[in-house]
C-alpha cells in the first residue's frame, strides 16, 4: 500500500536519489541537464532548504518503507498576476511505479495542503516533448498557458 508522508530532514538523501531517477528520464528531453546536480552540494543544499522551509511543501510516496516518488512545491510570485501561486518545482515517481496513480496521490496531497495555506493557483513546467508528463498534468486538471523557448547561441 502506498502512503504519502511529509519529507523530513532525514529524507534529504532519499530526495536526492529520487531526483536522480527523474533526471535520468528527463535527459532525453534536455541534454543540458547537469546529471550530477542532485548529488552535488548545490542539490543537497536545495533539498535541505526545501525540507527546512516551513512555507514549502514536500511529500514522499512510500511503498512500505521504500521511497518511490516525491513532490516538492514552493510559492511562486509572478508579480504581474493576481493569484497566489504555488509551483511544483520537482516531482517524480520511480520508473517501475509509474502509471499506478502515485503521481495523482502526490499532487492531491500537496495541493490539498497548498489550498489550506491560501494558495489558489498551481503552476508546473514540463518538457513539451515529454508527452506522458504533459498528458498526466492535463488529466490532473492543468491547462497549457504558455510555451517556453530556448536557442543555443
Amino acid at each position: 500500500m502506498i502512503s504519502i508522508v511529509p519529507a523530513q530532514k532525514s529524507d534529504i538523501q532519499t530526495l536526492q536519489n529520487l531526483n536522480d531517477e527523474v533526471f535520468t528520464d528527463n535527459y532525453k528531453y534536455d541534454s543540458d541537464l547537469k546529471m550530477d546536480w542532485a548529488q552535488s552540494e548545490t542539490g543537497k543544499k536545495y533539498f535541505t532548504e526545501l525540507v527546512e522551509n516551513p512555507k514549502a511543501i514536500c511529500f514522499i510516496a512510500k511503498d512500505g518503507e521504500k521511497a518511490v516518488g516525491y513532490i516538492a512545491c514552493s510559492s511562486k510570485d509572478f508579480g504581474y498576476r493576481k493569484g497566489k501561486y504555488i509551483e511544483i518545482e520537482n516531482m517524480g515517481v520511480s520508473p517501475s511505479y509509474r502509471s499506478q496513480g502515485i503521481g495523482s496521490l502526490l499532487i492531491d496531497k500537496a495541493l490539498g495542503l497548498a489550498k489550506e495555506r491560501g494558495f489558489n493557483k498551481v503552476y508546473v513546467n514540463a518538457y513539451s516533448e515529454n508527452l506522458k508528463a504533459v498528458e498526466f498534468y492535463e488529466k490532473s486538471g492543468f491547462k497549457k498557458i504558455d510555451i517556453s523557448l530556448e536557442k543555443e547561441i
